[in-house]
């Protein structure tokens, strides 16, 4: 896919409705959305995102799957999906959605999962992650295995193709932003080494 064709995916993706909704939708792209509040949304391919514009109060219908980083403040935040709400204050998780289940990770923070009716509700803390399944009446908790990790890993390297400027966010991408400016920082003090070398010669 040529970089004219993704670009217009990613501007078309952005949809503002008659009546003040926002939704943004993907299809073989990436987005990154910075919400009102300052939250970032990082959604995956195949995935759509809507919330009223004034997003007060702060929520969110999701189908599909995207990576969260949520500002907090005392106005909480939630995800609406088909078979269940996620509540949030303030955090980094992973949300991935389908008609069959909701799969929640948690990389910062904790989160609480509630079942459509609400009959079924669990917190996960983080490094855990838990799996609500249609099929079944129980929500199922593990260890988290972030395999998030691998379409970020995408949608940092679709961003960097296009010249987008992609905002740090996550322990993982926000590691990499820091080691990156280390590294732009050595460089700089030792090309002014150099310079300041060849002018005392």
């Amino acid at each position: 896919m040529n970089t004219i064709k993704i670009l217009f995916i990613l501007v078309s993706s952005i949809m503002l409705t008659s009546c003040g909704d926002v939704t943004v939708s993907t299809s073989d792209n990436y987005e990154q959305i910075e919400l009102p509040d300052h939250s970032l949304v990082f959604l995956n391919q195949n995935s759509t995102l809507s919330y009223e514009s004034a997003f007060n109060p702060r929520h969110i219908t999701l189908t599909g799957e995207a990576f969260f980083s949520v500002k907090k403040t005392d106005n909480p935040f939630v995800i609406f999906t088909d078979l269940g709400d996620i509540t949030v204050l303030g955090t980094e998780f992973n949300v991935n959605t389908s008609e069959e289940a909701i799969e929640i990770e948690v990389e910062e923070g904790n989160v609480e999962l509630k079942s459509l009716g609400h009959s079924l509700k669990k917190e996960i803390k983080k490094g855990e992650k838990a799996i609500l399944k249609s099929s079944k009446k129980i929500i199922e908790k593990g260890k988290a295995e972030y395999k998030h990790n691998a379409w970020i890993n995408n949608l940092k390297a679709e961003f960097k193709k296009l010249g987008k400027e992609l905002k740090s966010s996550g322990k993982k991408i926000g590691k990499e932003v820091k080691k990156g400016g280390k590294e732009v920082g050595k460089e700089s003090k030792k090309l002014k080494k150099e310079l300041l070398k060849k002018l005392n010669e």
